[in-house]
């Protein structure tokens, strides 16, 4: 990718210059880099890089792109293509973790995303710290619904629906389950769903939706499976930017369609059979 604009303080949007509708694009820090793939358009969105050496990559998209995120020093906020939103997604994304979404995603109103607590907490009796913050990681094709809270260390595998209102601290969400409540609990496994929006549907329309006639949607842990652990300790392990850059990119080439499965227990890797 070319860089198309680089500012006093090393700050560079790359790839091709976004689309912006009532958008803003704030770089208040050094050495810091926008990633934009084709058709990105930025509809009521904030993108601001508060501190330095950090990430935004948006990938193409279908539809607009409606996001608030605030990203503060040597932290990753991703986001794979053509996923839906229905109002602006808010993300907070600082003490150097990183947010991480795959593609064909559906984000429902009001839904924030953080990482950190923010303020410490400790420990009386040891006096040691018991609030690190830590990523989020999110397959393809996940639903979240309305109102959903999702807070640090969550990893959520492809196929996967969070209801609404739901809480989710620090699970690990196997594929095609549904999870809701406060706290977060498994509410059914071995679901799959559709994009399609049944607010128009009329008898005919609702009694064709009975059965599903395709096998897509389902995540197997077959071919190329990607750790997102090891996503985190390979690109948490590179101090340039720009090669953390050039790294991502090398991971998301990796197309597989089970890339995000995640199931009770995740054994195999993508990571074991290829270097970087």
């Amino acid at each position: 990718m070319d860089v198309v604009k680089t500012d006093e303080n090393n700050n560079q949007i790359i790839g091709t210059n976004p689309n912006l509708q009532n958008s803003q694009i704030i770089f208040r820090g050094r050495n810091n880099r926008l990633i934009c793939e084709d058709n990105v358009n930025l509809h009521n969105s904030i993108l601001d890089f508060k501190a330095d050496n950090s990430i935004i990559y948006l990938s193409s998209n279908r539809n607009a792109y409606y996001l608030n995120v605030s990203i503060y020093n040597n932290s990753l906020f991703y986001m794979g293509e053509n996923s839906y939103m229905n109002g602006r997604l808010n993300f907070s994304i600082s003490e150097q973790k990183n947010i991480f979404i795959g593609k064909e995603c559906l984000f429902a109103l009001d839904i924030w995303m953080r990482i950190a607590d923010p303020h410490l907490i400790y420990d009386t009796n040891s006096l040691k710290r018991i609030n690190l913050s830590k990523s989020i990681y999110l397959g393809d094709h996940v639903w979240v619904g309305q109102d959903a809270l999702i807070l640090k260390g969550t990893q959520i595998g492809s196929g996967s629906i969070i209801g609404a209102k739901a809480l989710v601290a620090g699970k690990k969400i196997q594929s095609n389950s549904i999870w809701g409540g406060v706290p977060a609990r498994l509410i059914r496994d071995d679901v799959l769903f559709d994009g399609s929006s049944v607010h128009y549907y009329k008898d005919e329309q609702t009694e064709n939706s009975k059965e599903y006639d395709a096998g897509q949607w389902i995540y197997k842990n077959e071919g190329e499976v990607l750790s997102f652990d090891e996503i985190e300790e390979n690109f948490n392990s590179i101090n340039n930017v720009d090669e953390k850059v050039a790294y991502l990119q090398s991971v998301i080439r990796c197309d597989d369609y089970n890339r995000f499965y995640m199931g009770v227990k995740n054994k195999h890797s993508f990571f074991n059979k290829k270097k970087f």
